[in-house]
Protein backbone atom coordinates (compact mmCIF):
# COMPACT_ATOMS: atom_id res chain seq x y z
CA UNK A 1 0.00 0.00 0.00
CA UNK A 2 3.16 2.19 0.79
CA UNK A 3 4.54 1.80 -2.28
CA UNK A 4 1.42 2.48 -4.38
CA UNK A 5 0.90 5.55 -2.73
CA UNK A 6 4.40 6.62 -3.02
CA UNK A 7 4.38 6.22 -7.01
CA UNK A 8 0.41 7.48 -7.15
CA UNK A 9 1.85 10.98 -5.34
CA UNK A 10 4.85 10.97 -7.37
CA UNK A 11 2.64 11.05 -10.73
CA UNK A 12 0.54 13.61 -8.98
CA UNK A 13 3.86 15.67 -8.40
CA UNK A 14 4.96 15.02 -11.87
CA UNK A 15 1.21 16.21 -13.22
CA UNK A 16 1.11 19.21 -10.61
CA UNK A 17 4.70 20.03 -11.45
CA UNK A 18 4.20 20.62 -15.29
CA UNK A 19 0.93 22.86 -14.58
CA UNK A 20 3.20 25.19 -11.87
CA UNK A 21 5.80 25.98 -14.80
CA UNK A 22 3.04 27.97 -16.21
CA UNK A 23 3.48 31.28 -15.50
CA UNK A 24 0.66 33.37 -14.11
CA UNK A 25 0.30 37.86 -13.05
CA UNK A 26 1.86 37.21 -10.36
CA UNK A 27 4.25 34.88 -10.95
CA UNK A 28 5.44 37.20 -14.04
CA UNK A 29 5.80 40.34 -11.58
CA UNK A 30 7.77 38.41 -8.96
CA UNK A 31 10.12 37.23 -11.75
CA UNK A 32 10.28 40.48 -12.83
CA UNK A 33 11.36 42.21 -9.53
CA UNK A 34 13.79 39.38 -9.31
CA UNK A 35 15.10 39.45 -12.36
CA UNK A 36 16.32 43.18 -11.70
CA UNK A 37 17.61 42.65 -8.71
CA UNK A 38 19.41 39.85 -10.16
CA UNK A 39 21.08 41.51 -13.21
CA UNK A 40 22.11 44.82 -10.52
CA UNK A 41 23.91 41.86 -8.53
CA UNK A 42 25.23 40.28 -11.41
CA UNK A 43 26.76 43.35 -12.29
CA UNK A 44 28.17 44.71 -9.05
CA UNK A 45 30.06 41.17 -9.41
CA UNK A 46 30.92 41.71 -13.11
CA UNK A 47 32.15 45.79 -12.20
CA UNK A 48 34.05 43.95 -8.95
CA UNK A 49 36.08 41.45 -10.49
CA UNK A 50 36.90 43.85 -14.15
CA UNK A 51 39.30 45.70 -10.86
CA UNK A 52 41.31 42.85 -11.02
CA UNK A 53 44.11 43.76 -13.01
CA UNK A 54 44.60 42.29 -16.86
CA UNK A 55 47.75 40.22 -16.31
CA UNK A 56 45.17 38.32 -14.12
CA UNK A 57 42.74 37.42 -16.30
CA UNK A 58 42.77 33.51 -15.50
CA UNK A 59 41.83 34.78 -11.89
CA UNK A 60 38.74 36.80 -13.22
CA UNK A 61 37.57 34.11 -15.51
CA UNK A 62 37.91 30.99 -12.95
CA UNK A 63 36.52 33.29 -10.28
CA UNK A 64 33.00 33.63 -12.83
CA UNK A 65 33.09 30.34 -13.59
CA UNK A 66 33.07 29.42 -9.68
CA UNK A 67 30.35 31.61 -9.14
CA UNK A 68 28.14 30.33 -12.11
CA UNK A 69 28.50 26.71 -10.39
CA UNK A 70 27.73 28.07 -7.32
CA UNK A 71 24.49 29.13 -8.67
CA UNK A 72 23.86 26.16 -10.56
CA UNK A 73 24.29 24.02 -7.48
CA UNK A 74 21.88 26.32 -5.16
CA UNK A 75 19.45 26.36 -8.07
CA UNK A 76 19.53 22.89 -7.96
CA UNK A 77 19.30 22.04 -4.22
CA UNK A 78 16.20 24.23 -4.70
CA UNK A 79 14.73 22.16 -6.71
CA UNK A 80 15.58 19.10 -5.15
CA UNK A 81 13.97 20.47 -1.83
CA UNK A 82 10.93 21.94 -3.03
CA UNK A 83 10.13 18.81 -4.85
CA UNK A 84 10.66 17.19 -1.12
CA UNK A 85 8.57 19.30 0.75
CA UNK A 86 5.82 19.36 -2.16
CA UNK A 87 5.69 15.15 -1.50
CA UNK A 88 5.40 15.15 1.86
CA UNK A 89 2.75 17.85 1.58
CA UNK A 90 0.94 15.07 -0.42
CA UNK A 91 1.80 12.19 2.03
CA UNK A 92 0.40 14.31 4.84
CA UNK A 93 -2.93 14.91 2.92
CA UNK A 94 -3.42 11.59 1.75
CA UNK A 95 -2.49 10.57 5.18
CA UNK A 96 -5.29 12.92 6.77
CA UNK A 97 -7.41 11.74 4.75
CA UNK A 98 -7.12 8.16 5.49
CA UNK A 99 -7.88 9.55 9.21
CA UNK A 100 -10.83 11.46 8.17
CA UNK A 101 -12.46 8.58 6.39
CA UNK A 102 -11.98 6.60 9.58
Amino acid sequence: MKYECDDMLKIIFKAREEELANLNKDDKNFMRKDEANRTKQYYNLKNLIEKIPENLKSIKDDILKKVEDYVETIDYQNAYFNKKYYLNGLKDGAKLMNEIKK
